[in-house]
């Protein structure tokens, strides 16, 4: 009945660690943007440059660069700003959908990170870096009209990175390291109760075809109430009309559906702790001259927690999808159900809360599962020192996102629940197919005083969402465009501070998201809504339309300090 998706944690000093929300949209996937303000000064084209310890996470080659003992402490405060405009989203009916996504993005996030390096001997410089590589917060309001997709969702990671860096000569240095990361993601979302009412009550009146038409008829129907003792609802005396089977069918299914209001709430939650690698070369051709290449591994996750549902704001009754209409007799040739049965129909006395039933049977808490690989990284940079004022960089990433194919969160099911006709909590999947992306950065620093260095970046950071229909409510990424400015003002001989400011703008993310499944569970077939294809699922179905505009403004500050 619903679906979902992804916020973190990371350092501030050396030991304390903090929890901070982070927009999704902030670089390629759910990167975050920036994990130096050195480097965003320079749009991330600082790769070679080696300036401070955080080439732990550029290049860790570039340790062996720093001399003594180097430490940098750094936050990025992030401004985002993103609208929606919806274009028609529709439920799984093809009802229209309403309301305002609302200030889906926080007002302000901050992200640290913490990094060291100590030099052993002039071969060998081991560091630590403590960043937050990963990161989400979306939050849109509870009744927007893509509330069937999600409504809310954060990841949250923080990743331990100790590194050696070794120099074989003048010219040649390599980096390595290993990574200790942990992620926890939480997501939020409605559960269509009013169209899961209605694909049951759909499913019962097809089932039972004749009787229903039969209590319809302005003839048979009294004769029917009369042996109820209670007269036949106008939900089902009103569809009379309708001649075709399907068109009665969806019409009684459609009246007890409007009995309904309010929607429930599915939460998941899950965390997990994976290890991986980095690499890095660095050549020094000449003394102002540098050239890099890096890897960072994929590091694979399965995340572990629960899903947790709730239909307290769920109001209205309808006939219990439990009522049985065998075992009646025939009168005059029309078989006429049991009165007991046909009272639980027609009596609102003896209807059921449809939250409640779906609380009692359909979907009980349970332990939750899904795996996310984070992708693997491969970067080639340059730094080139011009004169004694200027010098020249670039970086080029590729990032493979092509190994998020979908979004699967698996949900146990619960030993000795009664689940409706055996209808069993399917995964709750998203489909993504994203493509593998690339980032260019080309930047320049300006040593404007002996004290004051000036640095200056621009950059195309290609988004993986692969088309409109692709694109989910819960990862409105598209293509971003980044212009950086920075400053590194030397106080004293040891100590630092770095400024930077960019601004990211993202081209338009238009949106067409088909959901496959359905609020009762079940994935569409060949023989419609009503009726239960075999194919399990937990979603609500329905298509998604809109268009998002977004931009957001990184202001960062850090201190150095050599010792």
């Amino acid at each position: 009945m619903t679906r979902l998706y992804r916020r973190w944690p990371s350092h501030v000093m050396v030991g304390s660690l903090l929890v901070s929300p982070v927009t999704q949209v902030q670089a390629s996937g759910y990167h975050f943007g920036s994990q130096s303000v050195a480097a965003q000064g320079s749009a991330h084209a600082n790769g070679a440059e080696a300036a401070d310890p955080s080439t732990i996470f550029y290049n860790p080659a570039g340790l062996t660069r720093l001399k003594g003992t180097q430490v940098t402490s750094g936050l990025t405060i992030l401004l985002p700003d993103g609208d929606y405009e919806d274009k028609g989203s529709t439920d799984v009916f093809g009802n229209p959908l309403s309301g305002d996504a609302g200030e889906f993005l926080p007002d302000a996030a901050a992200a640290p990170n913490f990094y060291i390096s100590h030099e052993i001997n002039d071969r060998v410089t081991i560091g630590l870096g403590i960043f937050t590589p990963f990161g989400a917060k979306l939050d849109y309001k509870e009744d927007w009209a893509g509330r069937y997709a999600i409504q809310s969702a954060s990841l949250e990671t923080v990743t331990f990175n100790p590194s050696i860096g070794f120099r074989f000569n003048e010219h040649h240095s390599i980096g390595f390291g290993v990574s200790a990361q942990y992620i926890k993601s939480v997501q939020r979302g409605a559960a269509d109760v009013k169209g899961a009412s209605r694909q049951l009550a759909g499913q019962f009146v097809d089932a039972n075809y004749q009787d229903t038409r039969n209590a319809a008829s302005p003839i048979l129907g009294p004769i029917v109430g009369g042996i109820a003792g209670v007269p036949v609802p106008e939900e089902i005396r009103s569809c009379n009309g309708v001649a075709d089977r399907d068109g009665f069918v969806d019409c009684v299914a459609s009246n007890f559906a409007d009995n309904v209001q309010g929607d429930g709430y599915f939460r998941v939650k899950g965390d997990d702790w994976g290890f991986g690698w980095n690499i890095g070369y660095l050549w020094e051709p000449t003394e102002s001259t540098r050239f890099g290449v890096s890897y960072r591994s994929r590091i694979k996750h399965t995340l572990e927690g629960e899903s947790k549902w709730s239909f307290a704001d769920v109001q209205g009754g309808v006939p219990s999808p439990d009522i049985s209409l065998k075992g009646g007799r025939r009168i005059l040739g029309i078989y006429v159900p049991p009165a007991s049965a046909l009272q639980q129909l027609f009596d609102e006395d003896n209807w059921v809360n449809p939250g409640d039933f779906a609380a009692t049977r359909l979907h009980p808490n349970s332990r939750a599962k899904t795996a996310v690989d984070t992708p693997e990284m491969l970067s080639f940079n340059v730094f080139h020192q011009l004169n004694n004022r200027v010098a020249l960089m670039a970086d080029l990433t590729f990032t493979r996102h092509s190994r998020l194919d979908e979004v699967r969160i698996g949900i146990d099911q619960v030993a000795g629940y009664p689940y409706f006709n055996g209808v069993t909590e399917g995964d709750l999947n998203v489909e993504q197919d994203w493509k593998d992306t690339y980032k260019i950065s080309l930047g320049m620093n300006y040593q404007y005083s002996d004290d004051l260095l000036l640095r200056s970046g621009v950059a195309y950071d290609r988004s993986p969402v692969n088309s409109p229909q692709l694109r989910h409510p819960a990862f409105p990424d598209a293509d971003r465009y980044w212009l950086s400015l920075g400053a590194n003002y030397r106080m004293t001989p040891d100590t630092s501070v770095d400024l930077a400011y960019s601004y990211v703008q993202f081209s338009s993310g238009k949106m067409d998201y088909q959901d496959g499944c359905s609020p009762a569970g079940w994935a569409p077939g060949v023989g419609g809504l009503y009726q239960d294809s075999g194919v399990r699922c937990t979603g609500n179905g329905g298509n998604f339309r809109g268009e998002y505009e977004t931009r957001i403004h990184f202001i960062g500050l850090a201190l150095n300090h050599r010792f």
